[in-house]
């Protein structure tokens, strides 16, 4: 057998941590041939993820943010651009050699290993002395909340705990860099949400950087320091988690993140309504974009309180109990023409099916937008 070629070393560049500039991905023939052509699954993509930074891409299925993260992992070839770690280009170099660490909706756990055994999977591939390995596999199994599981087999385990196995392994060579797509969303959502805190605080205990990849808003707000939305194959606003709910950047970004309605700002903007301080006044153009919690069935008939504004008059259609608070479906028009939406009723009656309703928007539901 021949001499084996050495792998390619990354060329430097400045920056550090992940630093992805106009990648572009396609799938196709004319994507092998480095041609235009085929189907485009990110299209010019640049952002930066700090050394222990934990970034989520967000956004619905097929938007390209796992093609992304392929890419980054370089599962996939990059048609255009490049993506580097620490300023080194990693243009020509293999996943093995990346130094980084994957995780997937499956766990892809082996059953014929123990729980210690996949956690020091990569240990014993890099040929970490035992002793080390038994001391690492003990340290991480504590992290994740599975602290004497070692000797436990895979197949006796809770969806839950095999992620949380998986996590460890992914964690167990200390990457330089984790990769994780969509790894809760097999669980349910009760489940889901007690892991996502439980992920946020492991990577920020371990000090990891991460790419945290989901459809899910609440869980990448949850898990990320920032949270980067995608549409299409291109990025549309990268941002902490409160400054995106806050100050979505467009009328799409808004509607993704479930705002229900807009309205013209200057009809109606309530006093810290996305950083406005008044109503009236001109506009620009903008939006007032109306949140799942930004309308509200009130009691006073001829005006809404202090801070809400003049009241609307909507008609029931229908209400809902659910997560403590009741929720009612009416047919309201907020001055963009008759729209059917959903108001919270906390705190008075709720209407039944037919009723007239007296609706006001509650500001802190609410943020304004570009027009």
């Amino acid at each position: 057998m021949g001499a084996r070629e050495p792998s390619p070393r990354p060329a430097r560049d400045a920056g550090g941590g992940l630093a992805v500039r106009d990648v572009v991905v396609r799938y196709g023939d004319a994507s092998r041939a480095g041609k235009r052509g085929g189907t485009t699954a990110v299209d010019g993509v640049s952002l930066d993820v700090a050394d222990g930074e934990v970034l989520a891409l967000l956004g619905p299925s097929g938007c390209g943010k796992s093609s992304l993260l392929r890419a980054v992992a370089g599962l996939e070839p990059v048609a255009a651009g490049r993506v580097l770690l620490d300023g080194a280009d990693l243009a020509g170099v293999p996943v093995h050699r990346r130094g980084f660490g994957l995780m997937f909706q499956e766990g892809q756990l082996f059953p014929h290993r123990d729980v210690g055994r996949n956690v020091a999977y990569g240990l014993q591939a890099a040929r970490v002395p035992r002793a080390e390995q038994e001391e690492r596999v003990r340290e991480l199994l504590d992290v994740v909340g599975l602290a004497g599981y070692a000797r436990r087999a895979v197949v006796t385990l809770s969806g839950g705990e095999r992620q949380r196995v998986a996590l460890a392994r992914a964690l167990a060579p200390r990457p330089r860099l984790l990769l994780l797509d969509e790894p809760l969303s097999a669980l349910d959502r009760g489940l889901r949400e007690r892991l996502a805190v439980d992920v946020r605080d492991v990577l920020h205990e371990t000090g990891t950087t991460a790419v945290f990849v989901t459809h899910d808003h609440d869980e990448a707000f949850t898990v990320a320091d920032r949270v980067a939305v995608m549409s299409a194959g291109r990025l549309l606003q990268v941002a902490p988690p409160e400054e995106l709910w806050r100050s979505p950047a467009s009328r799409q970004v808004a509607g993704f993140l479930g705002y229900q309605a807009f309205v013209p700002a200057g009809a109606f903007v309530p006093a810290g309504a996305g950083g406005a301080d008044g109503a009236g006044g001109a506009d620009g153009g903008e939006l007032l974009a109306v949140g799942p919690t930004g309308l509200r069935v009130v009691t006073e008939p001829d005006g809404a309180g202090e801070g809400h504004g003049t009241p609307f008059h909507g008609v029931v259609v229908g209400s809902v109990f659910r997560r403590g608070r009741a929720e009612v479906t009416v047919d309201v028009d907020l001055g963009a023409g008759e729209q059917r939406l959903v108001a919270i009723a906390d705190g008075v009656d709720v209407p039944g099916e037919g009723d007239k309703a007296v609706l006001a928007l509650d500001p802190r539901g609410c943020a304004r937008v570009p027009g």
